[in-house]
């Protein structure tokens, strides 16, 4: 079988599909996968192909998180990023031609039109709920609400504007049905496609009124596979240094809220003199006397081997992120910007592993309100919650289930 994964996304994004891909390769199966250079590295480690797009993260996280502020922001800024680099439309053909299924997620749907083209099987993949259900929302804290479902129906109309907009004259060009608000990407030659949420059922719940074609499969990434890390002598001599530190980090987004929201949290941790390992390119430590030596200021430090090692995590709330805290046990508070983040934040304090999230864009948290999170998050009172969801995602093996749907849907070795 020769699978082609489109990556167009942030490591969160682009991981799991190359962790499945060592999987599909470690069953004799061809797997390529097609993302932005930053990449590169990553998926040749794991033995498997990589195919350049055009792109970049930065530019990614520039059009599509930074400036999100609200839900009507997503549509023009992927229109940016597609603008900004229309050669990756045909880099993106090229790439599904000759396979046997290719993979989008919600940044890469073009994948499908390539698809279309070269008569191609597309599988769905996405990070969180975006097939209709009444159990939860990204808009909302309601559960189990008619009005839950009802948000998600300008999911689908939204893809097809996009899709009307950016792709129908390359679809034209190719001799391909123009994109219309009628036409449904649930549905490839009038069969349902096969959809995957790498996600862990015990934070995103199936609903069981999905058909057989969509599958909630735990998260996909081998956490045990360190690879060949080794820390720096500094942050060795640091973890051995006393007690367990609080990790804080805040991916990739930059932007002067951003930087605000790592200045006023660095300043938090130096104020209550607790041991962190900091994570945040913005933040300005000329203004923070850390006499104590309680702050490390880590680079780039893979979370899977980092995470066992600390007390409780600060992130932004990225699903692969919250994943990766929780599977090693570990209290999480969110500070989420934009997108699904919000939504695995009140996950996270829903299943009592944490405080409930700070969401930058309701208002920007105060250094005292960091403070009083914080010590919510080390107080005690989450370990038990924070223990129970790693009890259950250790249990999970979603890149082995999703590698056996693969094969059931297209075909074995």
């Amino acid at each position: 079988m020769k699978i082609t994964a489109v990556g167009i996304g942030t490591r969160g994004d682009v991981q799991p599909l190359i962790e499945l891909g060592a999987e599909m390769k470690k069953r004799g199966h061809e797997y390529r996968v097609a993302s932005f250079e930053d990449f590169r590295a990553m998926t040749e480690e794991k033995g498997l192909e990589f195919i350049h797009l055009d792109g970049n993260v930065a530019a990614l996280t520039q059009y599509l998180i930074t400036e999100y502020v609200k839900v009507s922001d997503f549509m023009p800024g992927y229109m940016k990023l597609y603008r900004a680099f229309p050669g990756i439309l045909d880099q993106i053909a090229d790439a599904v031609k000759g396979s046997d299924a290719a993979t989008y997620g919600i940044c890469s749907f073009f994948v499908r039109s390539a698809c279309d083209l070269h008569k191609v099987p597309a599988v769905r993949i996405f990070f969180s709920p975006f097939d209709a259900t009444n159990q939860y929302s990204l808009y909302s804290d309601r559960r189990n609400s008619l009005t839950n479902g009802l948000n998600y129906l300008m999911q689908e109309p939204g893809m097809n504007m996009l899709t009307m907009k950016l792709f129908n004259g390359w679809r034209s060009e190719h001799g391909l049905r123009k994109w219309t608000m009628l036409s449904d990407y649930r549905k490839q030659n009038g069969e349902k496609v096969l959809t995957f949420y790498p996600v862990s059922p015990y934070l995103m719940p199936p609903d069981p009124t999905w058909g057989s074609h969509i599958h909630v499969t735990g998260y996909w990434y081998h956490p045990d596979d360190k690879g060949d890390f080794k820390p720096s002598p500094e942050l060795e001599a640091f973890l051995k240094g006393g007690e367990a530190p609080l990790f804080v980090g805040f991916g990739r987004a930059a932007s002067p809220e951003m930087k605000e929201l790592q200045n006023r949290t660095l300043e938090a941790i130096a104020n209550m003199h607790v041991r962190a390992i900091f994570q945040g390119e913005q933040a300005d430590r000329s203004n923070i006397h850390d006499g104590d030596g309680n702050i490390f200021y880590a680079g780039n430090v893979p979370y899977g081997w980092l995470y066992p090692r600390v007390r409780a995590v600060v992130h932004h709330g990225g699903c692969s992120t919250t994943g990766l805290g929780l599977r090693a046990g570990k209290p999480t508070l969110v500070m989420p910007l934009a997108l699904d983040q919000l939504f695995y934040g009140r996950q996270v304090h829903e299943l009592r592993c944490g405080p409930a999230p700070l969401y930058v864009r309701f208002e920007l948290p105060t250094v005292d309100t960091i403070q009083e999170a914080i010590r919510d998050l080390i107080s005690g009172k989450y370990d038990e919650g924070a223990k129970k969801a790693q009890a259950c995602l250790m249990q999970e093996r979603g890149c082995e289930a999703a590698a056996d749907l693969l094969e059931k849907r297209f075909g074995k070795v």
